[in-house]
């Protein structure tokens, strides 16, 4: 995953319990006090969904 010429994260493709695929993503950057952890569904309509948390707590900053 790109923003602009900078890789953000990436992406994998996984198939849940339910035999749903789905991509796993994980965006990271500097910026961030944490990585962005999500996953992104395929609904019906062709619309997305984008389900997302960010873990607790701050980067060690040394």
């Amino acid at each position: 995953i790109f923003a602009g010429r900078a890789e953000i994260g990436a992406a994998w493709k996984k198939t849940s319990n339910e035999g749903r695929d789905y991509l796993s993503v994980k965006l990271d950057d500097p910026s961030l006090p944490a990585p962005i952890l999500a996953n992104l569904f395929e609904m019906e309509g062709g619309e997305f969904e984008l389900i997302w948390s960010r873990p607790n707590g701050n980067r060690s900053r040394e």
